[in-house]
Order: structure tokens, then sequence, then C-alpha cells
């Protein structure tokens, strides 16, 4: 397979960024051809903004609680959607100006609505994510610990859960997936090490699913002419 030309992405994340490093290793070697454009962090302190600065990869905070959008101890949840829908319009802004081919979602804790998505649906410009649950399962926050709770209940089915990297669709964690990995839990494993043994298959996983989802894009603009 011959490798697609240079993809711009721009990735959004909150925490650590571990899935970013895992992306700005690859592109020295199975990823050559995706050129990560800026990342953005809702959260000031994410670790993965110095990641991205230590790449020299252009980085922004972009906040929904930082009292542009509402206050912190606002309760009108009137308000609060209005907030949420304008914070998703201009953060789309800001991805668009970068004109990038994808999106990617790498560890960023924040439900995108169709303010942010049709604007860039509009443009071709798929959005992209790692969710630590397999397909319909454990949809949402915490679904590596409710996997684990509902494996040591026996109700977790096979045994099994996973992984998978999804397109973003406005519900949450349902859009098409592009690549599944299937983990099994095993006795005895703390919380802690199943975590672990997750992120580790999540670093490898979003590669992988990148490269599918960046082959996908330009197999769909080549019919598309």
């Amino acid at each position: 397979m011959h490798d697609p030309p240079d993809t711009k992405a721009t990735v959004l994340i909150s925490g650590e960024g571990t899935n970013l490093q895992a992306l700005i290793d690859a592109t020295s070697s199975t990823l050559p051809y995706l050129k990560i454009v800026r990342v953005i962090s809702n959260k000031k302190e994410a670790k993965g903004l110095k990641r991205a600065e230590s790449a020299s990869i252009p980085t922004r905070y972009h906040n929904l609680v930082s009292g542009k959008y509402y206050s912190k101890g606002e309760t009108d949840q009137a308000i609060k959607q209005a907030a949420r829908e304008k914070y998703d319009a201009d953060l789309a802004d800001i991805v668009m100006a970068d004109s990038p081919d994808m999106v990617i979602c790498a560890g960023w804790m924040h439900v995108l609505s169709p303010k942010f998505l049709d604007p860039l649906a509009e443009k071709k410009v798929p959005t992209i994510n790692l969710h630590p649950a397999l397909p319909g399962k454990y949809d949402g926050i915490d679904a590596i610990k409710r996997a684990y709770d509902d494996y040591h209940k026996g109700k977790l089915e096979h045994d099994r859960t996973g992984l998978m990297i999804h397109y973003v669709i406005s519900e949450v964690d349902r859009g098409a997936p592009i690549v599944i990995r299937e983990v099994q839990c095993k006795t005895p494993e703390t919380l802690e090490e199943l975590k672990n043994r997750m992120h580790a298959e999540e670093h490898q996983l979003i590669v992988e699913g990148t490269a599918m989802a960046i082959h996908n894009l330009w197999e769909e603009r080549s019919k598309s002419g």
C-alpha cells in the first residue's frame, strides 16, 4: 500500500498526552505522512501541551469554564447549554483556521456537539476518537473501571473489555468503529494494572486507527474527485 499524501491533523487533548506522544513518535516512523498542525487542550495544566511544545507543534488552550463562556458557579442549565454550544462553535473556528484534513481526539474529555461537528462535516473533515471500551459498551467516562467492576461481578461478556478508534458523531462513543481491540480481563489484577495494560494497547491502537482513518479519507476524496 502506498503512503497517502501528507495529512494535516489537529489533536485535541485534556491530560497527560501519552497518546499524543505515540502519534508524535509515529510521525518519524510508521506515520511519516501525518502532520500535526496544532494541539488544543481544554485544560491549562495538561502535560500534553508540553509534549507538543517539545516537538515544536503549535498549541492552544481553549476552556469552557474559564469565565469567557460562563462563570464557575453557574447553575442555570439554559445558560450552560448556550455557552457550551458557543464554545463548540468557537472550537470549530479555531480548528478550521489551520485547515486540517482531520481531527484526532486523544484523551479529550469534552463531549463534542453538532455545533463543532457540523461545520467540520460540511468541509469533509472527519473527527476520530479513542475510547477504552468495545462498541456499544461503557459509553462515556470511567469505561475501564465500569468494565473492571462488571468483570468482578461476573457480568462481563466473555470476560473481555477492549478499546476502539471510532468516528465521532453527536451520540457519545457511538460513531462507526475504525479499529477494535479486545482485552482479556485477568484475576488477580488491580484496576491500576488493567488501566496500564489498556494504556499500552491505546498507544498502538491510536497509531493504527489514525493510519486507517487517513487511508479512508484519501480514498473518499479520490472517489469524490
